[in-house]
């Protein structure tokens, strides 16, 4: 029976000077709603019925690590008319925030042409882990230059932060 009380102290003495560490490593993520937009228009003969612009509700969620930017971007993956492809630079966007929980409250949704070159930022100023929501009108900028018919396109959606 000592032998037995022996071990069990020692066991109990173990559990009592044992070190536990917990590490809890938190990874930036991000969630975007649409990740992609498709695009509608129609431009009529004599302008009086052409459906030009298009609004949709863009919404995104980001953890980020302190002091990283947080970019929600968009590409014109397409955009064709009855005559075929044309540029990018036919099409324009605007946003107007909708909501935005407390680390977005800086945030801004932008308004510009789109440039085939390099994506735009459809939101500026957002450095801190939060959730947003703009509503994002795209419009083809016709200035009666473009033929009437049917106009689609596919708008791609890209959100990370940096």
């Amino acid at each position: 029976h000592v032998w037995l009380v022996g071990v069990a102290t020692l066991c109990l003495y173990a559990q009592r000077t044992a070190i536990t560490t917990l590490q809890v490593r938190i990874q930036p993520e991000s969630h975007l709603n649409p990740p992609q937009i498709s695009l509608q228009f129609r431009v009529s003969p004599d302008g009086s019925s052409d459906v030009i612009s298009q609004t949709e509700s863009i919404a995104a969620w980001v953890r980020a690590l302190p002091g990283q930017r947080i970019r929600l971007q968009a590409s014109v993956l397409s955009l064709t008319g009855p005559a075929g492809p044309i540029s990018a630079t036919a099409l324009r966007w605007s946003g107007t925030l909708l909501r935005a929980s407390s680390g977005a409250q800086e945030a801004a949704c932008t308004a510009g042409t789109f440039d085939p070159t390099q994506p735009p930022d459809l939101i500026s100023n957002w450095t801190r882990s939060a959730s947003l929501t703009c509503a994002v009108t795209f419009s083809l900028i016709s200035n009666g230059a473009l033929p009437p018919g049917s106009y689609t396109g596919t708008i791609a959606l890209s959100l990370r932060a940096e």
